[in-house]
């Protein structure tokens, strides 16, 4: 008795209520398992597209279609998230995933290029403009208002525990000598059975917030888009969130992917930096206990994560501009053992991991403005909608830009790979110099919140002093 309550007073502490805190936990475990396979992309940036039968900006346009989904879709469904249970919701999402994921795999690489567009399309449909509202809005109303950097660094934070978890799995079958189309079929069927335990664990009933908090109608909810498009925090947030998304496109697929174009570094060792990355992830669970202790908002916090994170890809970018590698090209799998200093590939690797870890800490509370400025509950999925279509924008172009840069190897006729061709170090250089401008912009957008919630904090106070 007495340790259950003790919990109790735990949850109450962040503003959770026992029943609020087991339905967000509900929400995260799927939330993060049915990306199982569209994750596998950053576990093997170089084997993945080879398995499907795509080149490097092949495959970066494959991977814009997460953008694409959002930028038409989200703004009008993300209120599904308002009318309907969850169950149904994640049911309806994760089956569809899984299927097409199954598809992919068994076909692979036999398909063509513009069924792969359209089998990503409709599996990123699912997962992002279905699926994803929905759970931004169920951590949205889990606590009260002043908590919310705790509720969103936990759901982050706690999907990057599952995200490390299954790219260990990944990695650990990369070096026992899986192929990419094993691993892609056991992440097909971990996403069909993510959907049983959905069925079997998440109550019939159980919808995303009480009734109250919920538009009356589907008109009124459509209303909402137009309403939060009004208020400038939820603009404010979007590009933040725009700045911040292209380093996270970048750390999550394209820093082990460079490191292997510019410097030839061989798959197992990229296959290892890739779920040390993820497990930075996890980070966001400190950051809830940052903002909630050390900041006086989450856009202090982002402010100053950000200046840092400028600092360190610019660092990068010095390093790419001023550390060519010795050869330009070699026969495949016959890396030479000196194309960098090893000095200066440590560096690089220090730095990247380093870098994602400011943009992991950033992204689990760059909703939580949204909260603090008080958007009315009931139009919280429209506004969560709005802010996600301009900051997911990066979605969509990153990957064709990052992709693209990439020199492609040689092959033969019979589609084999005979020659690995290394990228310009200079040009990978460029890319991580604009990721730090736009983390200088994000830094700006985060000022000028801190400046409107100063403002409206003072409001406030001289309302409660005049009554």
């Amino acid at each position: 008795m007495m340790i259950g309550d003790s919990m109790k007073k735990f949850l109450g502490s962040f503003g959770f209520s026992p029943i609020a805190f087991v339905q967000l936990v509900f929400i995260t475990v799927n939330a993060q398992l049915i990306y199982a396979f569209w994750d596998i992309r950053n576990t093997l940036p170089k084997d993945f597209p080879i398995a499907l039968g795509v080149t490097d900006a092949e495959a970066g346009t494959l991977y814009s279609m997460q953008g694409l989904v959002i930028i038409l879709g989200t703004i009008a469904l993300g209120w599904i998230g308002d009318r309907f249970r969850i169950r149904n919701i994640m049911l309806t999402a994760t089956l569809a995933v899984g299927g097409i994921s199954l598809f992919m795999t068994v076909a692979s690489p036999h398909l063509s290029f513009p069924v792969l567009l359209a089998c990503f399309f409709a599996m990123l449909l699912f997962s992002e403009v279905l699926f994803k509202p929905a759970n931004f809005k169920a951590v949205r109303v889990s606590t009260t208002e002043e908590h919310q950097g705790v509720a969103f660094s936990f759901f982050e934070g706690s999907r990057g525990l599952m995200a490390f978890v299954i790219s260990l799995v990944w990695t650990a079958m990369v070096a026992s000598g899986a192929d990419s189309k094993t691993i892609m079929m056991t992440a097909s069927v971990i996403v069909l059975v993510t959907a049983v335990l959905v069925f079997v664990a998440v109550p019939k009933d159980a919808r995303v917030g009480d009734d109250d908090m919920t538009a009356s109608s589907t008109l009124e909810a459509i209303k909402g888009v137009g309403k939060v498009a009004k208020m400038p925090v939820v603009w404010f947030a979007g590009i933040n969130v725009f700045c911040v998304y292209g380093t996270y496109v970048a750390a999550g697929t394209y820093f082990a992917r460079y490191l292997q174009a510019g410097y030839g570094t061989a798959a197992v060792v990229t296959a290892v930096f890739a779920p040390v990355v993820i497990g930075l992830r996890m980070l966001p669970l400190v950051t809830g206990a940052l903002v909630d202790r050390l900041f006086k908002s989450a856009a202090h916090f982002m402010r100053f994560m950000e200046i840092i994170l400028a600092v360190l890809l610019a660092a990068i970018a010095l390093i790419f501009f001023t550390s060519p590698a010795a050869v330009t090209e070699f026969p495949a799998g016959e890396t030479p053992q000196d194309i960098v200093p090893g000095a200066t590939f440590w560096a690089l690797i220090v730095l990247m991991l380093c870098a994602s870890a400011c943009c992991f800490m950033i992204r689990g509370v760059y909703y939580a403005p949204i909260g603090e400025f008080g958007v009315p509950a009931k139009h919280s999925s429209s506004a969560m909608s709005f802010a996600i279509t301009l900051g997911y924008i990066p979605a969509l172009l990153g990957p064709i830009v990052f992709g693209s840069i990439i020199v492609p190897s040689i092959k033969n006729d019979a589609g084999d790979i005979v020659t690995e061709v290394l990228t310009p170090t200079n040009v990978l250089g460029g890319a991580f110099l604009g990721l730090a401008a736009l983390a200088l912009v994000a830094c700006v957008m985060s000022t000028v919140m801190v400046k409107l919630k100063a403002k409206r904090d003072a409001e406030g106070e001289s309302a409660t002093a005049s009554a």
